[in-house]
């Protein structure tokens, strides 16, 4: 379907940006820089693992969407990797962060995949998703340099 990529610069140490991504724990903080959740669950998380498993109720496109994921790779401070279903699509997710002097460099990378029956939905599906991220990644970075 498509790989997206966002870079974005955030002026924090990586230990606290990592913290912030990673927290899904902690629903209340994850509400606040990423809006359009409604519920998350975790399964064997605490702390999060490879194997963790992540469900997440978010709306996206106008509706209520399932988001299932289970970690792949968790380095602490380098990066985390997600492998599970969008609503009916499978995708994978790879959230690198890099030190950058004071700043954290994050690159995220989601590639969402569907059957070609699907082709009239991608490019809508796309823009929409790509722009969900861009608010969640301004909103996290707004959060946490204020």
């Amino acid at each position: 379907m498509a790989l997206i990529e966002i870079d974005i610069t955030i002026n924090k140490p990586i230990s606290d940006v990592f913290k912030a991504v990673t927290a899904y724990d902690n629903e209340t903080d994850m509400k606040q820089w990423r809006s359009s959740i409604e519920s998350i669950g975790i399964t064997a998380g605490n702390p999060l693992r490879a194997g963790s498993m992540i469900a997440i109720n978010k709306q996206f496109m106008g509706s209520s969407t399932f988001v299932n994921a289970d970690i792949l790779t968790i380095e602490r401070n380098k990066i985390l990797q997600l492998k599970g279903y969008y609503g009916r699509f499978p995708f994978t997710r790879t959230i690198e962060f890099t030190p950058n002097g004071r700043d954290t460099v994050v690159r995220d990378k989601v590639n969402v995949q569907a059957p070609w029956i699907w082709f009239w939905y991608t490019p809508f599906f796309n823009r929409a998703l790509r722009s969900q991220l861009m608010t969640e990644w301004k909103a996290l970075k707004q959060k946490l340099e204020a």
